[in-house]
């Protein structure tokens, strides 16, 4: 599993970091992506949805933390 961590990176940076990490990755990856913003993690996880990604773990303690499979 790849580690994206975006922590201290403003959107929209991160948003673009993960997205095209996600283009570029084969059916079935999975990716472990963390940021120390709540409004990025908000961002992030509306970018998951919009391309049919799906989100198995999220941490929401802080930092934030999504583990989600293309």
């Amino acid at each position: 599993m790849q580690v994206i961590d975006v922590s201290g990176q403003q959107c929209p940076d991160p948003l673009k970091n993960v997205a095209a990490a996600l283009a570029s990755a084969p059916a079935g990856a999975r990716f472990k992506v963390v940021t120390d913003d709540y409004v990025c993690y908000v961002m992030l996880r509306r970018l998951m949805a919009l391309n049919d990604v799906k989100i198995l773990e999220t941490d929401e303690a802080g930092p934030y933390v999504l583990v989600v499979e293309k």
